[in-house]
């Protein structure tokens, strides 16, 4: 019977990410559900992966955004791994893009980004109404290609 109710609960997360996915204009690599039943998107390689994805930011609470240090160069094939206050992790996987954006339910996470061994982690909390941005930047020789207009602002975890 619960493995019955676990493959009814599966489908009706993949058919909800469907419609999601479907409904909205997000056009990035990777769209989806944590095991949690919780929608996430990473992406923003492309310009209009990052239109569609900024304009799809108001439906998640937390943005990750991954990029090198000295030049600003957006970064993809970071490994991003989310955990609660009680060590669960909800979302653990190298990024498509630059960006994750994610559906967290109210609560303290913690944020690790790892590129080639080298991790960082930031704290944030996830209050009614929030929505976070945690900045990762790596010592890299990532450049900035001519038509990268825009670079990402410094600061660790802020509310937008």
């Amino acid at each position: 019977m619960n493995r019955t109710l676990s493959h009814v609960a599966l489908c009706a997360c993949a058919a909800a990410a469907a419609a999601f996915i479907a409904s909205g204009s997000v056009v990035a690599a990777q769209n989806g559900v944590t095991a949690e039943g919780r929608f996430y998107v990473t992406g923003g390689v492309s310009d209009s992966e990052q239109i569609a994805l900024r304009a799809q930011q108001e439906r998640f609470n937390l943005w990750v955004v991954t990029a090198a240090k000295k030049t600003g160069a957006y970064l993809s094939d970071v490994r991003v791994k989310v955990t609660d206050s009680q060590q669960r992790v909800l979302f653990d996987a190298p990024l498509d893009g630059p960006w994750l954006m994610i559906d967290l339910p109210l609560g303290r996470y913690t944020v690790e980004a790892d590129l080639g061994g080298r991790k960082q982690q930031h704290v944030t909390t996830i209050h009614p109404g929030d929505h976070h941005q945690a900045f990762f930047y790596f010592d890299t020789d990532a450049d900035v290609l001519p038509q990268d207009a825009a670079t990402p602002a410094k600061p660790v975890d802020q509310k937008w």
